[in-house]
């Protein structure tokens, strides 16, 4: 604790040698203030940095599993379209549980006419 309050008091000391009954010019008091501004926000990207590293905050849509859109029913309930390995799956999440609901990847083969799939299969 006595060193982080030491550590502010240097960090925050005028770079000159002022006295202390001296009043502060409006461009120093200026540079005192960016400079404080500028501490606080490299402490908060500091911060940012390690929490995505520790807690992994990847985007979602890396790897073999997508979510395409998650839609929200009720307060724990809700439907989330979701594709893995260019298979889609519609699933109902509510509390504690997750359902299959349909398999939607047949669905795709089902709006092909029947020539188009014979043609596919000679």
């Amino acid at each position: 604790m006595k060193t982080c309050t030491a550590l502010s008091l240097l960090l925050l000391a005028p770079v000159t040698g002022h006295c202390a009954a001296e009043t502060l010019s409006t461009s120093s008091a200026l540079l005192r203030m960016a400079w404080g501004l500028f501490v606080v926000l490299g402490i908060i990207l500091v911060l940012y940095a390690l929490v995505k590293k520790k807690f992994g905050l990847q985007s979602l849509k890396s790897g073999k599993i997508k979510i395409i859109e998650i839609r929200h029913i009720m307060p724990k309930t809700a439907l989330a379209l979701v594709q893995v390995k260019e298979k889609e799956i519609l699933i109902g999440i509510g509390s504690g549980q997750i359902n299959l609901i349909a398999d939607l990847s047949d669905e795709k083969n089902k709006t092909k006419t029947f020539e188009t799939i014979l043609a596919e299969e000679q």
